[in-house]
C-alpha cells in the first residue's frame, strides 16, 4: 500500500517534523519508506493530495466496555457515583455486555483518530475479541481488586489473560490493580511482581481525588504514590492514571522511578475531582499522556476534543506554559512510551508499525493554515475529530469516515437491546 502525495505529514519523529507533499510505503504491518515520488507500481494507492497524514493517537487510559453505560449517571461525586450506580450496574454486567460495549467504545475511537487504547476492566477476553473484530491495537489488562473478598480469582483471571496474550500481535497484556483503596498491600504487591516476571506494564488509579490521598495518609501515613513507591512498585512500567492530587514528593518519585501519568481531564472535570498539574509534571520530567477514562464519565472518546480540553485547561493562567506541541506529543509519542510501545508506535518513521489517520486538508475546521506550527494548531484547538482514514497494523480499519468491519446501524440496535436491563438506574433508553 501506498499513501501518495501527502498534502502535510505531521511525522512526530525525534524532530517533529512536518513534511509536504510525500509518499509513504507500507509493507505488511510497517512503514517502509518515505520520500517524494515512491514507486506506487503494485501497490494500493490512497490519495493524500487533500489530506494531512499523522500517526494515529494513543488513549493511554479508558475501559472501553463503560460505553455501554454513556449518560446512565451524572452530577455526582466519584466515590458516589461508584457506589451509588457504576458498581451496582457492573454487578448486572455480562460478557456480551462487555463485548458490545467494546464494539461501541472502539468504533468511537477509531473514527476519531484513536489506534491504539490502554484498558483495565473486567471480562477482558470479550474485550479482545472486540479489539480483533476492529482491528485496533491495545493494551488490555483484567483489572484487579480485593476488597470484596474475590481478589483470588481476578488475579488468576488476570494471569490467565497476560498468559493467552503475551504474543498476540496487536494486542499486548498488562498487570493492573485497581486502585490502593480498593487493593490490599498483599495484592499491589504479588501483581507487581507477575508485571515483572511477563515484563509488562503495572496500570493502576492514583491521586484520582483528595479523598482518596486522605484517606492513604490517614491508614499508611503516605500519599499513594510514597505508599506504592515504599513497596518498590513505581518504575518506569508504571503507568499512574490521572495523578490529580499529587504532591511534590509524588512528582519527585515519578520523575526520578520514570512512571507516567495520564491526564484525563474531562472525566476529572465532570467528577469534581480536579485538574492535575500538568505543566508541572512535564516542566518536571514526568512523562505525561492524555485519556479519556470511560464513556460513562466523560462521555466520549474522542481524543482530538480530550486534547483541547486539556490544552486550555493549562492555560486558565497562564498561556504561554502547554503548548499545543506539547499536546500533541501527549497524544502520539508521550502516550506510546507510557504503555511500553515507543519503538512500534507514536511516530511515523521507517520500521514503524503503519498506524495512521488521514485528516481532510479541506475541512472547514483545519483552515486557513498558517505555517506548519498554525497547522498543529489546527488539530489541536479546531478540528472536530472526524478523520477520514485511519490505517491499524498496515490495514485500512476505517476508510472514508466509515469503520470498515463493523455494521454501525446494527451495532446500535444490539447496543440498546441489552442496556433494558439498566433501565431502572438510568431510564428507559430510547
Amino acid at each position: 500500500m501506498i499513501l501518495k502525495n501527502i498534502r502535510y505529514l505531521v511525522t512526530q519523529n525525534a524532530d517533529r517534523q512536518v513534511l509536504e507533499n510525500v509518499d509513504i510505503l507500507v509493507e505488511g504491518d510497517e512503514i517502509a519508506g518515505i520520500g517524494r515520488g515512491l514507486d506506487a507500481r503494485g501497490h494500493d494507492v490512497i490519495d493524500c493530495s487533500r489530506k494531512v497524514v499523522m500517526p494515529g493517537l494513543v488513549n493511554a487510559h479508558t475501559h472501553v466496555s463503560m460505553a455501554l453505560f454513556r449518560g446512565i449517571s451524572d452530577n455526582k461525586l466519584l466515590e458516589n457515583w461508584l457506589e451509588e450506580e457504576i458498581f451496582p450496574a457492573e454487578e448486572e454486567m455480562d460478557g456480551e455486555d462487555a463485548y458490545y460495549g467494546a464494539l461501541l467504545g472502539i468504533t468511537e475511537m477509531l473514527k476519531t483518530g484513536t489506534t491504539t487504547f490502554n484498558d483495565m476492566y473486567g471480562y477482558m477476553d470479550r474485550v479482545a475479541d472486540a479489539v480483533d473484530e476492529t482491528g485496533i491495537r491495545a493494551l488490555l489488562a483484567r483489572g484487579v481488586l480485593d476488597m470484596d473478598g474475590n481478589g483470588r480469582e481476578r488475579i488468576d483471571e488476570a494471569l490467565e489473560f497476560v498468559k493467552e496474550y503475551q504474543d498476540h500481535g496487536t494486542i499486548e497484556p498488562a498487570i493492573a490493580p485497581h486502585a490502593v483503596y480498593t487493593t490490599s498491600e498483599g495484592t499491589l504487591r504479588e501483581l507487581k511482581d507477575y508485571s515483572r516476571i511477563f515484563d509488562c506494564p503495572y496500570h493502576v488509579h492514583v491521586s484520582e481525588t483528595e479523598r482518596e490521598n486522605e484517606d492513604c495518609i490517614e491508614e499508611t501515613g503516605l500519599t499513594p504514590v510514597q505508599y506504592m513507591d515504599s513497596m518498590g512498585l513505581v518504575d518506569e512500567d508504571f503507568i499512574a492514571a490521572h495523578g490529580v492530587w499529587l504532591t511534590d514528593e509524588d512528582v519527585e518519585i515519578l520523575s526520578r522511578e520514570g512512571g507516567s501519568v495520564i491526564h484525563n481531564p474531562v472525566a476529572n472535570l465532570k467528577l469534581g475531582s480536579g485538574i492535575a498539574d500538568v505543566p508541572e509534571l512535564v516542566e518536571r520530567g514526568v512523562n505525561v499522556a492524555i485519556g479519556t477514562d470511560g464513556a460513562a464519565s466523560n462521555n466520549n472518546l474522542n481524543l482530538f476534543e480530550e486534547a483541547k480540553i486539556a490544552a486550555l485547561l493549562h492555560k486558565r493562567n497562564d498561556p504561554r506554559r502547554l503548548t499545543e506541541q506539547d499536546v500533541l506529543d501527549m497524544l502520539t509519542v508521550n502516550g506510546a512510551k507510557a504503555l511500553g510501545l515507543e519503538d512500534e508506535i507514536g511516530s511515523v518513521q521507517i520500521g514503524k508499525k503503519a498506524d495512521l489517520v488521514t485528516v481532510d486538508f479541506d475541512e472547514l475546521s483545519m483552515n486557513p493554515v498558517y505555517g506548519k506550527r498554525g497547522l498543529i494548531s489546527n488539530l489541536i484547538y479546531s478540528f472536530p475529530g472526524k478523520v477520514s482514514d485511519t490505517l491499524v497494523d498496515g490495514e485500512v480499519v476505517v476508510r472514508g469516515g466509515e469503520v470498515v468491519n463493523i455494521d454501525e446501524s446494527g451495532l446500535v440496535r444490539k447496543v440498546r437491546g441489552r442496556t433494558r436491563k439498566f433501565d431502572d438506574r438510568s431510564g428507559t433508553p430510547i
